[in-house]
Order: C-alpha cells, then structure tokens, then sequence
C-alpha cells in the first residue's frame, strides 16, 4: 500500500482521502484552515503541519480552488522542493498556463507530475463513479494510475498536462451554460404563468433526462436563480473565457456567458 499526501482538503479533497484511507492506504493531509483537518479526525487521516510535510509521500494530490490558491501553495510555496520519488497529482480547475508551469518545474526537478481534474461530486469519489481527466508522462501515470482508478474512470488525454485541464474547463463551460440556459428559459416558462417545478418536471423528462440538469433544474426552481450553488459556474465561465483568448480560440458564446452569469449573480 502507498502512502498517499494531500494539500487541499475541502468537500472533494476529504473525500479523496477518505477513498484511500478506505481501500487501506496510509494518507497524511494539509489545508490551509486547520477546521478542515479537524473534520477529517475519525478517518484515520495523518495531520501535515506544512504542505510541505503533507509531500513526504509516494503520491501528492493537490485538490486546490483555483488559480490564486495554487500559485500561492505550489508554486511560491515550493512544498516538492527536495522532494525524490514522489508524483504530484494535480486534481485542481486551474489555468491550462498554470499547470503547464507546475508541470515544468516538476520535470526540471526529475519529478513525476499528473494532471487529472476530475468530473464528479465527492460522492461519486466516494463510491468510485467519478471520471478523470489525466494527462501526463507515462511513466508517471503509471505509478499512480491504481489510486486514481480507485476514485473512478481514467481516460488519459496525453501527455501535455494543459490538454487535461482544457478538457475539464470545456466540460465545465457545458455545465454552466446548461445552467444559464434552465435560468433563462424558466423565467420564460414563469413569466407566461407556467408552475417552476411543473417546467423543470417536464424538460428533465421529455428532453434532458440527465442527473445535473435534474439537480440544478430542481435546484434553480426551489432556491431561484441566484441560488449559491450557481455562484461557482460563473467562475468556471471566466476561467473558459480567459483559457479561450490565451488559446486564441474563437468563442464568442464563452465571453456572453461570463457576462451573462456575472451580471445576475452580483
């Protein structure tokens, strides 16, 4: 069994090390809010005092928020630095740039380095249905593609580490659009005196008889548009709109749907 470090232990984070700890590997954790590490007490999960101490491990995933959190902890932080024999595991939405510069000082260093954002809630990680994104040098996906299958389906993109984040940005430009789209069309539905719930009733079962349009479509018709769960979609629109003009992609419907989530969820 590995030993197994985590920088980042939020809903999905916890999650994951739960999974392993599960399956009887040993897992040693670190986040920020010490709360977070608290919470993870019954598990059986080692506390990290440092991001630094949470990579004297065989396999490091880093579950961080966003671009801000990860340059700040992995990159200025340098916790790998020194570090022989590990592979980081990126798992975090971050910036397709970004985890192209983790991924090359990974490799200057002689580290193993894996990005696999991954598609699922925590409890899909929990019952091993998620799906991952990963991309990275074979060799190091191979020494940890055990663990990673243990929280769901690999498919490998490639080698290039920017290729998996590009297709986790893509995916999340589909659920928030799909998300903008039930907002609009209900307060379509809902201005003509159409019932909410009797709306999303029928469009998740006549046309989209998905779970995330079932979810959010519930979601939107009892919380209302502006629901907080909605908040983290406009970030995701952002993130596609910018990770769109740095690719020099032509995507005009990205930037309205940045616009479009901002403005209604200020």
């Amino acid at each position: 069994m590995a030993r197994i470090g985590f920088i980042g232990l939020g809903a999905l984070g916890s999650a994951m090390a739960r999974r392993v700890l599960a399956l009887g590997h040993e897992a040693v954790g670190f986040n920020r809010s010490e709360a977070r590490v608290a919470a993870m007490a019954d598990s059986g999960l080692v506390p990290a005092a440092s991001a630094k101490a949470a990579c004297d491990a065989d396999i490091v995933f880093s579950v961080l928020l966003n671009d801000d959190a990860a340059r700040a902890v992995l990159v200025d932080g340098q916790p790998f630095s020194g570090r022989t024999g590990v592979t980081h595991v990126s798992v975090s939405t971050i910036s397709v740039p970004l985890v192209r510069q983790i991924g090359a000082a990974h490799a200057a260093a002689g580290q193993g380095f894996v990005s696999a954002p991954l598609f699922g809630r925590p409890d899909d990680v929990l019952a091993g249905s998620a799906v991952l994104a990963v991309a990275g040098e074979a060799a190091a996906i191979d020494s940890c593609r055990d663990v990673l299958e243990s929280f769901g389906r690999v498919d490998v993109i490639g080698s290039d580490p920017g290729a998996a984040n590009a297709v986790k940005m893509a995916g999340n430009f589909l659920m928030a659009s799909a998300v903008q789209s039930l907002r609009e069309a209900l307060a379509l539905a809902e201005a003509a005196g159409a019932n909410r719930q009797q709306f999303v009733d029928i469009v998740t079962t006549a046309l989209f008889p998905t779970s995330f349009y079932q979810r959010f479509g519930a979601l939107i018709a009892t919380q209302g548009s502006n629901a907080p769960a909605i908040n983290r979609f406009a970030n995701s629109a952002r993130l596609v709109d910018k990770t769109s003009h740095d690719l020099g992609v032509t995507a005009p419907l990205a930037g309205a749907l940045a616009a479009a989530l901002a403005n209604t969820l200020e």
